[in-house]
């Protein structure tokens, strides 16, 4: 009786912590998409989960309830592809576009289906679908494979996202091989699987400080032609590839991108402009934000804020009304008229 009681709650484990971390994603504001593709694909699983945990334990549960569980199995396969797409377009700090929902289109269209046809008066044809929605999983999982070795995305960088892909592999073999193994194994897999990503998130290598022969700059002062070329490449560099509309973009990333020392970014950008390396990038971001108040009249200050490279409207309000000394409405207003 207690083996059995452990047992369920190890396997229901997993899926109170998926939904709590999905709720978690969701609020994030910082890599949205990408967050929100995480988000969904946790929701899923979780609550393909408990009903695999329920249904073990409680044989006779009601027939509308495993047709929960198989309409959340048919949205981990795109989820999971669509959280590396997003996560491999964060990398590359480019845009991320609206193809994704027509990966979400034949699950949710095979979802609506099933409260048509459910499976308490179909259940032959939902048993017999199962293996195909593996199939279709296994399709995407390895589409989504192909994106990770086309972006060489398999290294010490990438390790949370590895984490979450090798994962859903793992609950696919889990749930497959269920008739050689027992049903339980997929709920106690994904229960090991969002343990060891949580601890795989928590116990990440942080990224290295500069080496310490950058400290031997750490007091020279560049001449004006000097300091004039670094400040024109990063103006080209901010410009060209905009990286000011990365929400992430830090000093670390920028001095990278152009080839120098942090210490020397933030020496020329303070005592060449007298701006701080946040003020500096905030007055790219504030540029645009204008250009799409005028040309995207449409969009709210949210979606603005967003497109703009900030993380929250606070900070968009707050830098907007400090580089041009009015709100973001009054500025477009001021403009349309």
């Amino acid at each position: 009786m207690i083996s059995s009681q452990l047992l369920f709650l190890f396997s229901a484990l997993g899926s109170v912590n998926g939904i709590f971390l999905a709720c978690y994603f969701f609020t994030r504001r910082m890599h949205r998409m990408t967050n929100c593709m995480l988000g969904a694909l946790l929701l899923a699983i979780s609550v393909r989960t408990v009903k695999s945990s329920f249904l073990y334990f409680n044989p006779d549960l009601a027939a509308g309830f495993i047709q929960i569980g198989i309409s959340a199995c048919l949205f981990i396969g795109p989820l999971t592809y669509l959280y590396v797409s997003c996560y491999l377009a964060d990398l590359a700090q480019t845009l991320v576009g609206q193809q994704w929902r027509w990966h979400l289109l034949p699950p949710g269209l095979l979802a609506v289906l099933g409260v048509f046809l459910p499976f308490s008066d179909y259940p032959y044809v939902w048993r017999c679908a199962i293996t195909g929605i593996h199939v279709y999983w296994l399709g995407y999982l390895v589409l989504a494979g192909r994106l990770l070795w086309r972006a060489q995305a398999f290294n010490r960088k990438t390790i949370i996202l590895q984490s979450v892909y090798f994962s859903s592999w793992l609950i696919l073999i889990a749930y497959a091989s269920t008739r050689f193994t027992s049903y339980i194994v997929g709920a106690l897999s994904f229960t090991f699987s969002i343990h060891v990503a949580v601890l795989t998130y928590l116990l990440r290598p942080d990224s290295k400080p500069e080496e310490s022969k950058g400290d031997k700059y750490q007091n020279r002062k560049f001449s004006e032609k000097d300091a004039q070329a670094i400040l024109d490449s990063l103006d080209e560099l901010m410009r060209s590839e905009q990286l000011y509309l990365n929400p992430n973009l830090s000093l670390a990333l920028l001095a990278r991108k152009a080839g120098n020392l942090q210490k020397t970014i933030s020496q020329v950008i303070n005592d060449n402009l007298g701006k701080s390396f946040n003020l500096y990038i905030n007055e790219f971001r504030i540029q645009h934000a204008k250009e799409l108040l005028v040309r995207e009249s449409h969009l709210n200050m949210e979606l603005v804020a967003e497109r703009s490279g900030f993380n929250s409207n606070s900070t968009f309000f707050s830098a907007f009304k400090k580089i041009t000394g009015q709100t973001p409405a009054s500025y477009r207003a001021e403009s349309a008229s």
